[in-house]
Protein backbone atom coordinates (compact mmCIF):
# COMPACT_ATOMS: atom_id res chain seq x y z
CA UNK A 1 0.00 0.00 0.00
CA UNK A 2 1.30 3.73 -0.90
CA UNK A 3 1.31 6.41 1.36
CA UNK A 4 -1.30 7.89 -0.64
CA UNK A 5 -3.60 4.67 0.08
CA UNK A 6 -2.41 5.84 4.05
CA UNK A 7 -3.67 9.52 3.54
CA UNK A 8 -6.29 8.77 1.82
CA UNK A 9 -7.73 6.18 4.61
CA UNK A 10 -6.62 8.70 7.26
CA UNK A 11 -8.42 11.79 5.23
CA UNK A 12 -11.78 9.10 4.98
CA UNK A 13 -11.36 8.21 8.45
CA UNK A 14 -11.35 12.06 9.96
CA UNK A 15 -14.19 13.30 7.39
CA UNK A 16 -16.51 9.74 8.36
CA UNK A 17 -15.58 10.55 12.23
CA UNK A 18 -16.62 14.29 12.14
CA UNK A 19 -20.21 12.95 13.13
CA UNK A 20 -18.95 11.72 16.24
CA UNK A 21 -17.22 14.88 16.77
CA UNK A 22 -20.52 16.45 16.66
CA UNK A 23 -22.00 13.90 19.15
CA UNK A 24 -19.10 14.43 21.40
CA UNK A 25 -20.10 18.51 21.32
CA UNK A 26 -23.46 17.43 22.33
CA UNK A 27 -21.66 15.57 24.94
CA UNK A 28 -19.55 18.24 26.18
CA UNK A 29 -22.43 20.96 25.78
CA UNK A 30 -24.51 19.82 29.56
CA UNK A 31 -21.42 20.40 31.44
CA UNK A 32 -20.87 24.16 29.89
CA UNK A 33 -24.74 25.17 29.57
CA UNK A 34 -25.71 23.76 33.15
CA UNK A 35 -24.44 25.96 35.74
CA UNK A 36 -25.82 28.93 32.71
CA UNK A 37 -29.12 27.48 33.58
CA UNK A 38 -29.00 27.27 37.10
CA UNK A 39 -28.02 31.40 37.05
CA UNK A 40 -30.37 32.24 34.41
CA UNK A 41 -27.94 33.20 31.86
CA UNK A 42 -30.03 31.45 29.12
CA UNK A 43 -33.02 32.17 26.64
CA UNK A 44 -35.35 29.94 28.89
CA UNK A 45 -35.79 28.48 32.51
CA UNK A 46 -35.35 25.40 33.31
CA UNK A 47 -36.07 23.40 36.68
CA UNK A 48 -33.26 20.43 37.86
CA UNK A 49 -35.75 17.97 37.08
CA UNK A 50 -36.26 19.28 33.47
CA UNK A 51 -32.07 19.78 33.16
CA UNK A 52 -32.50 15.79 34.13
CA UNK A 53 -34.22 15.26 31.58
CA UNK A 54 -32.84 17.47 28.62
CA UNK A 55 -29.24 15.47 29.87
CA UNK A 56 -30.61 11.76 29.40
CA UNK A 57 -33.08 12.39 26.27
CA UNK A 58 -30.03 11.91 23.91
CA UNK A 59 -29.23 8.47 25.30
CA UNK A 60 -32.73 8.08 24.82
CA UNK A 61 -32.83 8.94 21.21
CA UNK A 62 -29.40 6.83 20.67
CA UNK A 63 -31.43 3.51 21.86
CA UNK A 64 -33.81 4.09 19.07
CA UNK A 65 -31.85 4.84 16.45
CA UNK A 66 -29.12 1.99 15.84
CA UNK A 67 -31.49 -0.77 14.58
CA UNK A 68 -33.14 1.79 12.08
CA UNK A 69 -29.58 2.55 11.19
CA UNK A 70 -28.32 -1.15 10.81
CA UNK A 71 -30.59 -1.81 8.01
CA UNK A 72 -30.31 1.42 6.41
CA UNK A 73 -26.44 1.11 5.84
CA UNK A 74 -27.30 -2.65 4.35
CA UNK A 75 -30.27 -0.83 2.46
CA UNK A 76 -28.17 2.17 0.85
CA UNK A 77 -24.88 1.98 1.67
CA UNK A 78 -22.13 2.90 4.31
CA UNK A 79 -21.26 6.15 2.71
CA UNK A 80 -25.44 7.48 1.92
CA UNK A 81 -25.96 6.16 5.72
CA UNK A 82 -22.85 8.62 7.40
CA UNK A 83 -23.78 10.99 4.94
CA UNK A 84 -27.60 11.48 6.42
CA UNK A 85 -26.12 12.88 9.49
CA UNK A 86 -24.86 16.35 8.04
CA UNK A 87 -28.78 17.20 8.06
CA UNK A 88 -29.92 15.45 11.09
CA UNK A 89 -27.34 17.14 13.45
CA UNK A 90 -27.76 21.04 11.46
CA UNK A 91 -31.76 20.44 12.48
CA UNK A 92 -30.79 19.41 16.47
CA UNK A 93 -28.54 22.63 16.43
CA UNK A 94 -31.12 24.65 14.54
CA UNK A 95 -33.70 24.22 16.97
CA UNK A 96 -31.64 25.59 20.12
CA UNK A 97 -30.65 28.60 18.32
CA UNK A 98 -34.56 29.19 17.05
CA UNK A 99 -36.87 27.66 19.45
CA UNK A 100 -35.93 28.64 22.75
CA UNK A 101 -37.84 26.14 25.06
CA UNK A 102 -37.68 23.32 27.09
CA UNK A 103 -39.23 20.46 24.60
CA UNK A 104 -36.67 22.10 22.08
CA UNK A 105 -34.32 21.05 23.52
CA UNK A 106 -35.92 17.85 24.58
CA UNK A 107 -36.04 17.22 20.57
CA UNK A 108 -32.55 19.01 20.00
CA UNK A 109 -31.18 16.06 22.55
CA UNK A 110 -33.20 13.03 20.96
CA UNK A 111 -32.27 13.56 17.54
CA UNK A 112 -28.48 13.97 18.73
CA UNK A 113 -28.79 11.00 20.80
CA UNK A 114 -30.04 8.94 17.00
CA UNK A 115 -27.05 10.61 15.12
CA UNK A 116 -24.90 9.72 17.77
CA UNK A 117 -26.69 6.20 17.50
CA UNK A 118 -25.99 6.04 13.94
CA UNK A 119 -22.69 6.90 14.13
CA UNK A 120 -21.66 4.75 17.08
CA UNK A 121 -23.54 1.42 14.68
CA UNK A 122 -22.81 2.84 10.70
CA UNK A 123 -18.88 4.28 11.03
CA UNK A 124 -17.01 1.48 13.05
CA UNK A 125 -18.38 -0.59 10.22
CA UNK A 126 -17.55 1.50 7.60
CA UNK A 127 -13.75 2.20 8.89
CA UNK A 128 -13.20 -1.44 9.61
CA UNK A 129 -14.20 -2.08 5.81
CA UNK A 130 -11.78 0.49 4.26
CA UNK A 131 -8.48 0.13 6.33
CA UNK A 132 -5.50 -1.61 5.90
CA UNK A 133 -4.40 -4.47 8.68
CA UNK A 134 -2.07 -3.01 9.08
CA UNK A 135 -3.32 0.62 10.23
CA UNK A 136 -6.72 -0.69 11.34
CA UNK A 137 -6.39 -0.29 14.94
CA UNK A 138 -5.31 3.06 14.68
CA UNK A 139 -8.22 4.38 12.26
CA UNK A 140 -10.67 2.77 14.49
CA UNK A 141 -8.95 4.62 17.60
CA UNK A 142 -9.76 8.25 15.86
CA UNK A 143 -13.72 7.30 16.04
CA UNK A 144 -12.97 7.71 20.35
CA UNK A 145 -10.56 10.61 19.37
CA UNK A 146 -12.60 12.58 17.50
CA UNK A 147 -15.32 12.31 20.15
CA UNK A 148 -12.94 13.38 22.77
CA UNK A 149 -11.82 16.31 20.76
CA UNK A 150 -15.86 17.59 19.95
CA UNK A 151 -16.40 17.52 23.93
CA UNK A 152 -13.09 19.49 24.27
CA UNK A 153 -14.24 22.23 22.07
CA UNK A 154 -17.54 22.58 24.25
CA UNK A 155 -15.34 22.76 27.61
CA UNK A 156 -13.69 25.15 26.24
CA UNK A 157 -15.69 27.47 24.57
CA UNK A 158 -18.62 27.18 26.47
CA UNK A 159 -17.67 29.04 29.86
CA UNK A 160 -15.76 31.81 27.67
CA UNK A 161 -18.66 32.95 25.56
CA UNK A 162 -22.97 33.34 25.80
CA UNK A 163 -25.24 30.42 26.03
CA UNK A 164 -26.75 31.57 22.34
CA UNK A 165 -23.19 32.26 20.95
CA UNK A 166 -22.05 28.58 22.07
CA UNK A 167 -24.96 27.40 20.61
CA UNK A 168 -23.79 29.21 17.36
CA UNK A 169 -20.41 28.32 16.65
CA UNK A 170 -21.77 24.46 17.21
CA UNK A 171 -23.74 24.95 14.35
CA UNK A 172 -20.93 25.57 12.02
CA UNK A 173 -19.57 21.87 12.07
CA UNK A 174 -22.46 20.01 10.98
CA UNK A 175 -22.52 21.95 8.01
CA UNK A 176 -18.89 21.77 7.12
CA UNK A 177 -19.39 18.23 8.18
CA UNK A 178 -22.09 17.08 5.37
CA UNK A 179 -20.12 19.33 2.32
CA UNK A 180 -16.49 17.32 3.04
CA UNK A 181 -18.75 13.76 3.62
CA UNK A 182 -20.22 14.00 0.18
CA UNK A 183 -17.18 13.05 -1.51
CA UNK A 184 -16.47 9.87 0.32
CA UNK A 185 -16.23 6.58 -1.70
CA UNK A 186 -18.46 4.04 -0.90
CA UNK A 187 -16.84 0.99 1.24
CA UNK A 188 -16.00 -1.68 -1.11
CA UNK A 189 -16.78 -4.37 1.05
CA UNK A 190 -20.37 -2.90 0.80
CA UNK A 191 -19.86 -2.98 -3.36
CA UNK A 192 -19.41 -6.25 -3.75
CA UNK A 193 -22.00 -7.30 -1.28
CA UNK A 194 -24.31 -5.91 -3.86
CA UNK A 195 -22.24 -7.60 -6.59
CA UNK A 196 -21.22 -4.19 -7.95
CA UNK A 197 -17.42 -6.14 -8.56
CA UNK A 198 -16.31 -3.14 -10.50
CA UNK A 199 -17.14 -0.09 -8.64
CA UNK A 200 -15.53 -2.37 -5.58
CA UNK A 201 -12.47 -2.74 -7.86
CA UNK A 202 -12.19 1.55 -7.98
CA UNK A 203 -13.34 1.95 -4.43
CA UNK A 204 -10.64 -0.15 -3.31
CA UNK A 205 -8.05 0.98 -5.91
CA UNK A 206 -8.95 4.78 -4.50
CA UNK A 207 -8.07 3.49 -0.64
CA UNK A 208 -4.94 1.43 -1.38
CA UNK A 209 -3.26 4.86 -3.45
CA UNK A 210 -3.39 2.77 -6.77
CA UNK A 211 -1.59 -0.25 -8.06
CA UNK A 212 -2.65 -3.53 -8.46
CA UNK A 213 -5.56 -5.08 -6.27
CA UNK A 214 -6.80 -7.88 -7.86
CA UNK A 215 -5.44 -10.14 -5.71
CA UNK A 216 -6.86 -8.09 -2.30
CA UNK A 217 -10.45 -7.58 -4.24
CA UNK A 218 -10.16 -11.61 -5.09
CA UNK A 219 -9.55 -12.18 -1.27
CA UNK A 220 -12.25 -9.65 -0.46
CA UNK A 221 -14.75 -11.31 -2.37
CA UNK A 222 -14.51 -14.50 -1.43
CA UNK A 223 -14.42 -13.50 2.27
CA UNK A 224 -18.17 -12.09 1.45
CA UNK A 225 -19.36 -15.05 -0.29
CA UNK A 226 -18.83 -16.69 2.16
CA UNK A 227 -20.15 -15.04 4.36
CA UNK A 228 -23.30 -13.96 2.50
CA UNK A 229 -23.92 -17.55 2.10
CA UNK A 230 -25.80 -17.62 5.70
CA UNK A 231 -28.90 -14.93 5.48
CA UNK A 232 -28.35 -11.40 6.95
CA UNK A 233 -30.45 -11.76 9.59
CA UNK A 234 -30.69 -11.79 13.75
CA UNK A 235 -31.66 -15.47 14.07
CA UNK A 236 -28.20 -16.16 12.23
CA UNK A 237 -26.40 -14.33 15.14
CA UNK A 238 -27.77 -16.23 17.57
CA UNK A 239 -27.51 -19.41 16.29
CA UNK A 240 -23.59 -19.61 16.04
CA UNK A 241 -21.20 -19.79 19.14
CA UNK A 242 -18.67 -17.85 17.05
CA UNK A 243 -20.54 -14.60 16.82
CA UNK A 244 -22.03 -14.83 19.72
CA UNK A 245 -18.36 -14.76 21.61
CA UNK A 246 -17.56 -12.09 19.54
CA UNK A 247 -20.90 -10.02 20.52
CA UNK A 248 -20.24 -11.13 24.13
CA UNK A 249 -16.81 -9.01 24.02
CA UNK A 250 -18.09 -5.79 22.36
CA UNK A 251 -21.54 -6.08 24.56
CA UNK A 252 -19.39 -6.49 27.44
CA UNK A 253 -16.61 -3.78 26.77
CA UNK A 254 -19.74 -1.30 25.71
CA UNK A 255 -21.47 -1.77 28.96
CA UNK A 256 -18.32 -1.20 30.75
CA UNK A 257 -17.45 2.23 29.15
CA UNK A 258 -20.70 3.86 29.58
CA UNK A 259 -22.06 1.90 32.48
CA UNK A 260 -18.47 2.72 34.50
CA UNK A 261 -18.55 6.43 34.54
CA UNK A 262 -17.90 8.25 32.31
CA UNK A 263 -21.17 9.40 31.35
CA UNK A 264 -21.99 10.89 34.31
CA UNK A 265 -18.61 12.63 34.87
CA UNK A 266 -18.64 13.87 31.25
CA UNK A 267 -22.43 15.42 32.29
CA UNK A 268 -22.31 16.54 35.76
CA UNK A 269 -18.28 17.07 36.80
CA UNK A 270 -19.33 20.82 37.89
CA UNK A 271 -21.45 18.95 40.89
CA UNK A 272 -19.62 15.93 41.25
CA UNK A 273 -16.08 18.54 41.86
CA UNK A 274 -15.98 20.03 45.24
CA UNK A 275 -15.74 23.51 44.84
CA UNK A 276 -12.42 24.18 46.73
CA UNK A 277 -10.08 22.57 44.23
CA UNK A 278 -6.64 22.71 45.07
CA UNK A 279 -4.80 23.97 41.93
CA UNK A 280 -7.90 24.20 39.64
CA UNK A 281 -10.65 25.74 39.52
CA UNK A 282 -13.92 23.48 38.49
CA UNK A 283 -14.35 24.31 34.92
CA UNK A 284 -10.71 23.94 34.35
CA UNK A 285 -10.59 21.03 35.51
CA UNK A 286 -13.16 20.30 33.09
CA UNK A 287 -11.07 21.44 30.48
CA UNK A 288 -8.16 19.94 31.56
CA UNK A 289 -10.33 16.18 31.61
CA UNK A 290 -10.96 17.03 28.18
CA UNK A 291 -7.48 17.55 26.90
CA UNK A 292 -6.63 14.66 28.86
CA UNK A 293 -9.04 12.06 27.25
CA UNK A 294 -7.93 13.40 23.29
CA UNK A 295 -4.20 13.65 24.58
CA UNK A 296 -4.30 10.10 25.98
CA UNK A 297 -6.40 9.23 23.54
CA UNK A 298 -3.82 9.64 20.71
CA UNK A 299 -1.31 8.33 22.43
CA UNK A 300 -2.53 5.14 22.53
CA UNK A 301 -3.85 5.04 19.15
CA UNK A 302 -0.05 4.83 18.74
CA UNK A 303 0.09 2.10 20.89
CA UNK A 304 -2.90 -0.34 19.64
CA UNK A 305 -1.58 -1.96 16.70
CA UNK A 306 2.00 -2.49 18.77
CA UNK A 307 1.04 -3.10 22.07
CA UNK A 308 -2.78 -5.02 21.45
CA UNK A 309 -6.14 -4.57 21.83
CA UNK A 310 -6.79 -7.17 25.10
CA UNK A 311 -3.97 -5.26 27.53
CA UNK A 312 -4.88 -1.76 26.88
CA UNK A 313 -8.58 -2.96 27.78
CA UNK A 314 -7.40 -4.81 30.31
CA UNK A 315 -4.88 -2.33 32.24
CA UNK A 316 -8.20 0.62 31.29
CA UNK A 317 -10.88 -1.11 33.11
CA UNK A 318 -8.79 -2.11 36.00
CA UNK A 319 -7.45 1.42 36.24
CA UNK A 320 -10.89 3.16 36.47
CA UNK A 321 -11.75 0.34 38.75
CA UNK A 322 -9.59 1.52 41.33
CA UNK A 323 -10.31 5.24 40.69
CA UNK A 324 -14.01 5.31 41.00
CA UNK A 325 -13.36 3.23 44.38
CA UNK A 326 -11.31 6.26 45.33
CA UNK A 327 -14.07 8.29 44.18
CA UNK A 328 -16.17 5.98 46.19
CA UNK A 329 -14.02 5.97 49.57
CA UNK A 330 -13.94 9.97 49.67
CA UNK A 331 -17.68 10.76 49.04
CA UNK A 332 -18.08 7.91 51.70
CA UNK A 333 -16.09 9.74 54.69
CA UNK A 334 -16.64 13.07 53.38
CA UNK A 335 -20.02 12.60 54.52
CA UNK A 336 -20.07 11.14 57.82
CA UNK A 337 -18.30 12.32 60.79
CA UNK A 338 -15.26 14.45 60.64
CA UNK A 339 -16.83 14.99 56.96
CA UNK A 340 -15.80 18.51 56.72
CA UNK A 341 -12.22 18.26 57.73
CA UNK A 342 -12.37 15.41 54.46
CA UNK A 343 -13.91 17.75 52.45
CA UNK A 344 -11.71 20.50 53.58
CA UNK A 345 -8.37 18.74 53.77
CA UNK A 346 -8.34 15.76 51.04
CA UNK A 347 -10.06 18.08 48.47
CA UNK A 348 -7.05 17.23 46.49
CA UNK A 349 -8.63 13.67 46.05
CA UNK A 350 -11.31 13.79 43.71
CA UNK A 351 -9.57 16.28 41.23
CA UNK A 352 -7.01 13.92 41.12
CA UNK A 353 -9.71 11.05 40.60
CA UNK A 354 -10.91 13.41 37.73
CA UNK A 355 -8.20 13.32 36.00
CA UNK A 356 -7.16 9.56 36.64
CA UNK A 357 -10.58 9.04 35.37
CA UNK A 358 -9.74 10.78 31.97
CA UNK A 359 -6.29 8.72 31.80
CA UNK A 360 -7.27 5.32 32.62
CA UNK A 361 -10.66 5.98 30.23
CA UNK A 362 -8.89 7.12 27.05
CA UNK A 363 -5.94 4.71 27.06
CA UNK A 364 -8.42 1.64 26.59
CA UNK A 365 -12.08 1.01 27.22
CA UNK A 366 -12.74 4.78 25.67
CA UNK A 367 -11.59 3.32 22.14
CA UNK A 368 -11.14 -0.60 22.12
CA UNK A 369 -14.79 -1.43 22.09
CA UNK A 370 -14.76 0.55 18.76
CA UNK A 371 -12.03 -1.04 17.28
CA UNK A 372 -13.34 -4.31 18.43
CA UNK A 373 -16.78 -3.40 16.62
CA UNK A 374 -15.20 -2.97 13.18
CA UNK A 375 -13.45 -6.39 13.38
CA UNK A 376 -15.07 -9.08 15.45
CA UNK A 377 -17.95 -9.43 13.05
CA UNK A 378 -18.83 -11.09 9.73
CA UNK A 379 -19.54 -8.78 6.99
CA UNK A 380 -23.31 -10.58 6.43
CA UNK A 381 -24.04 -9.33 10.75
CA UNK A 382 -22.12 -6.74 10.98
CA UNK A 383 -24.33 -4.26 10.68
CA UNK A 384 -27.16 -6.35 13.11
CA UNK A 385 -24.24 -6.33 15.49
CA UNK A 386 -23.25 -2.90 15.29
CA UNK A 387 -26.68 -1.97 16.42
CA UNK A 388 -26.44 -3.82 19.61
CA UNK A 389 -23.34 -2.60 20.04
CA UNK A 390 -24.59 0.86 20.05
CA UNK A 391 -28.04 0.20 21.97
CA UNK A 392 -26.10 -1.01 24.98
CA UNK A 393 -23.85 2.18 24.89
CA UNK A 394 -27.00 4.12 25.21
CA UNK A 395 -29.11 2.38 27.64
CA UNK A 396 -25.95 2.42 30.21
CA UNK A 397 -25.81 5.94 29.53
CA UNK A 398 -29.68 6.39 29.79
CA UNK A 399 -29.39 4.46 33.18
CA UNK A 400 -26.72 6.08 34.81
CA UNK A 401 -27.12 9.72 34.04
CA UNK A 402 -30.85 9.74 34.70
CA UNK A 403 -30.57 7.85 37.64
CA UNK A 404 -27.38 10.08 39.13
CA UNK A 405 -28.73 12.96 40.62
CA UNK A 406 -31.97 10.62 42.19
CA UNK A 407 -29.41 8.27 43.76
CA UNK A 408 -26.97 10.84 44.55
CA UNK A 409 -29.20 13.44 46.20
CA UNK A 410 -30.66 10.66 48.69
CA UNK A 411 -28.03 8.27 49.33
CA UNK A 412 -24.69 10.24 48.43
CA UNK A 413 -22.19 10.46 45.64
CA UNK A 414 -20.61 7.40 46.99
CA UNK A 415 -23.33 5.01 45.75
CA UNK A 416 -23.26 5.81 42.39
CA UNK A 417 -19.35 5.42 42.33
CA UNK A 418 -19.34 2.41 44.22
CA UNK A 419 -21.66 1.21 41.62
CA UNK A 420 -19.49 2.44 38.88
CA UNK A 421 -16.74 0.41 40.73
CA UNK A 422 -18.56 -2.88 40.57
CA UNK A 423 -18.90 -2.69 36.99
CA UNK A 424 -15.17 -1.95 36.42
CA UNK A 425 -14.42 -4.97 38.33
CA UNK A 426 -16.50 -7.38 36.53
CA UNK A 427 -15.84 -5.77 33.32
CA UNK A 428 -11.77 -6.05 33.76
CA UNK A 429 -12.99 -9.71 35.08
CA UNK A 430 -15.15 -10.69 31.49
CA UNK A 431 -11.88 -8.95 29.62
CA UNK A 432 -9.32 -11.52 30.91
CA UNK A 433 -11.46 -14.20 30.50
CA UNK A 434 -13.14 -14.07 27.02
CA UNK A 435 -11.47 -10.96 25.15
CA UNK A 436 -8.87 -12.11 22.33
CA UNK A 437 -6.84 -10.35 20.84
CA UNK A 438 -6.83 -9.51 17.32
CA UNK A 439 -4.03 -7.03 16.59
CA UNK A 440 -2.08 -7.26 13.03
CA UNK A 441 -4.99 -10.23 11.74
CA UNK A 442 -7.09 -9.47 8.88
CA UNK A 443 -10.72 -9.71 8.88
CA UNK A 444 -10.60 -13.58 7.61
CA UNK A 445 -8.10 -14.45 10.17
CA UNK A 446 -9.79 -12.76 13.15
CA UNK A 447 -13.07 -14.92 12.08
CA UNK A 448 -11.08 -18.57 12.01
CA UNK A 449 -9.48 -17.52 15.35
CA UNK A 450 -12.78 -17.07 16.63
CA UNK A 451 -13.47 -20.15 14.82
CA UNK A 452 -11.12 -22.36 16.74
CA UNK A 453 -11.67 -20.79 20.12
CA UNK A 454 -15.44 -22.22 19.89
CA UNK A 455 -14.52 -25.58 17.64
CA UNK A 456 -15.87 -26.82 14.78
CA UNK A 457 -17.55 -29.56 15.22
CA UNK A 458 -19.77 -27.20 18.24
CA UNK A 459 -20.29 -24.88 15.84
CA UNK A 460 -21.53 -27.06 13.31
CA UNK A 461 -24.16 -28.75 15.45
CA UNK A 462 -25.33 -25.52 16.83
CA UNK A 463 -25.73 -24.04 12.71
CA UNK A 464 -27.92 -27.62 12.42
CA UNK A 465 -30.22 -27.48 15.38
CA UNK A 466 -30.73 -23.83 14.67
Amino acid sequence: MSKKGVYRQIYVTIVATMSIFISGMWLGWPSSVVEKFVKHETDFNATMDELSWIVATMDLGNVISPLVAGHLMDFMGRKPSTVVLGPLFIVSWALTLFIPTTWALYTARLLAGMGKGMSYTVVPVYLGEIASPAIRGALGSVFCLQLHFGFLMEAIIGPLVSYRTLNTISAVVPFLFLVAAIWMPESPYYLLKRGRRPQAAVSLQWFRGGGDVVNELDRMEVNVRKEMENRSTFRELFASRKDMRALAIVVAACATQRAGGISCIMAYSALILPDNGPLLNKHESVMLFAVTLAVVNLVAVALVDRIGRKPLLLFSEGGLAVTTLWFAVFFYFSQGDGGEWVSRELAWLPYLCHFSFAVMFAVGVGFVPVVFLGELFPVNIRSHCSAIASITLAFCSFVTNKMFLFVSNRYGFYAMFSLFTVVNVAGTLFTYKYAIETKGKTLQEIQEQLQDIVGPRREKTDQNNS
